[in-house]
């Protein structure tokens, strides 16, 4: 089964009229357009093709009647259930594993000032891939790739940049604030 049905991608449910999925198609189309406000701190260009590309399939596929009828019926034939002959026994209870409790651990500082490349090091001595990062903070991978290669110039504004180091460096255990204010001490004055 696909990752999201076609009304999943648009946003609608099974019984949505012609109507409906008209006007869905024309909100996400929108949403996800090169430069959208919505989505242009969320996604990278690659990122947004690909929606665009989930979208318009999805309105492609339920804007024809015979077309949604097949899909519906592949969908229903999916989901159906599937018969079992007879359940397994039951797995024994596991025994309790004692938990030890810790205080949680201090934020980090960095050596300042802070530099994407101290950052990069930070994150690769963590183990922590990127994607990861952008994944859980909602920050896209290309502004987490600006950040770390100091590629001051393809930044965002001040206000998303300083919001970006903090989730950034919480994600690390790093003192947010000053981990960003650290950093933007180096940025070009404008």
């Amino acid at each position: 089964m696909p990752r999201e049905t076609h009304y999943e991608a648009l946003g609608l449910t099974p019984d949505a009229t012609l109507d409906q999925v008209e006007k869905a198609y024309q909100f996400f189309a929108a949403m996800y357009q090169d430069l959208a406000v919505a989505t242009y701190s969320l996604l990278g260009p690659e990122e947004q093709r690909e929606a665009r590309a989930r979208v318009r399939q999805a309105y492609e596929t339920l804007k024809d009647g015979s077309q949604r009828r097949q899909y519906d019926a592949q969908l229903a034939a999916l989901t159906a259930p599937v018969p079992v002959a007879a359940p397994p026994p039951p797995a024994p209870a596991p025994r309790p594993v004692p938990v030890r409790i810790e205080a949680p651990l201090a934020p980090r500082l960095l050596p300042e000032p802070v530099t994407g490349p101290s950052l990069r090091k930070t994150r690769e001595d963590l183990g922590i891939p990127l994607q990861h990062i952008a994944a859980a903070t909602k920050i896209g991978v290309r502004f987490l790739e600006y950040i770390e290669a100091d590629r001051h110039k393809e930044l965002p504004a001040l206000v998303y940049l300083r919001g970006f180091l903090q989730e950034y460096a919480r994600f690390l255990g790093l003192e947010p604030r000053r981990t960003a204010e650290s950093y933007l001490s180096r940025l070009p004055k404008p």
